[in-house]
């Protein structure tokens, strides 16, 4: 919508004014640059707009310039253009068909912190007798034109692009983080407005199109400057899709999209209705194989840790393969209410002949190295020859029940990833412009603390799910339970259940109380941050209600009766004090 709107307001209407303004020389300079900004501003109000203009200078070269212009549709999008030129092309013939339009930086923001950066161009315009307009862009590169046709009912707008290294020409940003590198790109893109709706085309093929590594999208510190973000490899891709939008009733349909490239291909459709209102969404996409070798390498191309890399086919023969993950998706619900959003999944997974040598590992006795948060590593056996080792069976089911209804309620029933919970996280993060929520299954939580590092950014959730499909595959459930029991932190230095209920309440795993188990739970998703709302030897007030709402999803499955309930909730929870603390 914007490309249309700038369509029309800029170049053809500038150059409408042009062969107005030509035969005006008695009138006052002044008076004529009043005139322009008056019908600039005019024309912006009557579609909606808002704009703002710095200066209008009229001369001679060039014949007419518009410096600091600014057009907006509050609360949606804005646009602002340095400078925009217009005078007549070298030879050209006549004024209307042979007009120049030079355009200094252009910035386009939009919702969400999205922003787009257009360098500066020079476009030929031409127009014919059937009033058909037409911009040819002619620098810093060629390959790309817009034309604009007069209808009976509406407007048809259509852009084309040959061999244009659009990568050049634009840069597409989040929150000042670059997401894309759009390489070379070949294709159109059509757009047909008439009064009540407009539809669109799109078929592109783009080759070397990088996306930004996804490490860095969603980066809470936002550190990650252009020149700092990491690209993933280049890829091509084709991108077939086509709609309506129809804004009386906030209607977007896509009946129907695909996306192809390397090692993924995606389909699907998407409806949103209601978007000025309370927009409702259904969104149904279909991934036909995606190669979980390409996954690992496009979510940490830079420096992935040794772990990764070790378990990432360095070669790409058949035998090197790491599977692949076919899925189907239907998700629906209210956009502005992320609880609401409900999923339906289909997923298959082909595990890889030979299993990664740092997975294959995990199926026996193994020492598990963390560093600890001043730099210091510290090694974790999980075997029985540990002293803090806890096998499965001599953990309560109860604990077990509590943990699974606290962090993985889905747990026996998918393959290591459960996308439940992933769409209202993705728009709550979205939302937030930060990466906080999880929607982590118990096996991504494995990964992450046997392979990955504690950053919460998009990147690292790919290599969290296609960890998770390895380890669902090679251990079992009961081991992926066994070793998360094991070298989770409890607390800052504090790994593994017997430990944890040794140090909060000098008891072993299997003498805990339903309270501290609900305790020990509650503590999983920040078991660091919590420690304020412990220090004083009991929960806070903030803390006791993530344990009390345990306690009822126990009560409310059966895992409690109503007595065992009662009593649970009227533990104060005394914890002990840390080591140490009394000296």
């Amino acid at each position: 919508m914007t490309t249309r709107r700038l369509a029309a307001l800029l170049p053809f209407g500038l150059a409408g004014l042009a062969v107005a303004l030509a035969p005006a020389a008695q009138y006052r300079r002044h008076a004529l640059e009043s005139q322009v900004r008056a019908r600039i501003l005019a024309e912006a109000a009557r579609r909606g707009l808002v704009a703002q203009i710095d200066e209008v200078r009229v001369g001679l070269q060039p014949p007419l310039l518009v410096t600091g212009l600014r057009v907006a549709r509050p609360g949606k999008w804005s646009l602002a253009a340095e400078s925009a030129a217009l005078g007549l092309r070298p030879r050209g013939e006549g004024l209307l068909s042979g007009a120049r339009l030079a355009l200094g930086r252009v910035k386009v923001t939009g919702p969400g912190g999205l922003a787009m950066d257009v360098v500066p161009t020079a476009w030929d315009v031409s127009a014919d007798r059937s009033g058909e307009q037409r911009l040819e862009l002619r620098a810093p590169a060629t390959g790309l034109s817009l034309t604009r046709r007069p209808g009976g009912e509406g407007t048809a707008l259509e852009a084309r692009a040959t061999r244009t290294p659009l990568g050049s020409l634009l840069t597409l940003r989040r929150d000042g983080v670059r997401l894309l590198d759009a390489g070379v790109v070949d294709g159109r893109l059509s757009l047909e407005d008439v009064p009540d709706s407009t539809t669109f085309d799109v078929d592109l093929e783009a080759r070397g199109t990088r996306v930004a590594a996804l490490d860095h999208v969603g980066n809470p510190e936002g550190e990650a400057a252009e020149s700092e973000a990491p690209f993933a490899p280049p890829a091509d891709l084709r991108l077939r899709l086509g709609g309506s939008w129809r804004p009386a009733a906030g209607r977007l349909d896509l009946p129907s999209w695909r996306l192809v490239t390397d090692g993924l291909s995606l389909s699907g459709s998407l409806s949103i209705v209601g978007v000025a209102r309370e927009p409702r969404l259904t969104l149904a996409f279909q991934a036909e194989r995606v190669d979980l070798a390409r996954l690992l390498a496009l979510s940490a191309p830079e420096a992935p840790s040794p772990v990764v890399a070790s378990i990432t086919p360095s070669g790409g023969g058949a035998g090197e393969s790491l599977g692949s993950a076919s899925l189907s998706v239907r998700v629906t619900g209210l956009l502005s209410d992320a609880a609401s959003l409900g999923v339906d999944q289909r997923l298959d997974f082909s595990p890889p002949r030979r299993i990664p040598p740092p997975i294959e590992r995990l199926r026996r006795d193994f020492v598990h190295e963390v560093t600890l948060p001043h730099g210091g590593r510290r090694a974790i056996d999980v075997s029985p020859a540990s002293p803090d080792f806890v096998a499965l069976p001599e953990v309560p089911p109860l604990l077990v029940r509590t943990l699974l209804l606290g962090e993985d309620a889905g747990f026996f029933g998918h393959r290591g990833i459960d996308l439940a919970e992933v769409p209202s996280a993705i728009l709550t993060d979205w939302s937030r412009g930060t990466a906080v929520r999880g929607a982590s299954t118990i096996t991504q939580q494995l990964a992450k603390n046997l392979f990955l590092s504690r950053e919460k950014r998009l990147g690292r959730k790919l290599q969290e799910v296609a960890l998770a499909l390895l380890l669902d595959s090679a251990l079992g459930k009961k081991r992926i339970l066994e070793i998360y029991l094991n070298v989770i932190e409890w607390g800052p230095g504090l790994y593994g259940l017997r430990p944890a209920a040794r140090r909060y309440f000098e008891k072993e795993p299997r003498d805990l109380t339903p309270a501290q188990m609900a305790f020990l739970v509650a503590l999983i998703p920040g078991p660091v941050k919590y420690q304020r709302s412990i220090a004083s030897g009991t929960p806070s007030p903030g803390f006791r209600p993530l344990v009390d709402r345990l306690l009822a999803k126990l009560r409310s499955v059966g895992a409690l009766s109503e007595d065992q309930y009662e009593t649970a909730l009227a533990d104060d929870l005394h914890v002990a004090p840390p080591p140490g603390a009394g000296e």
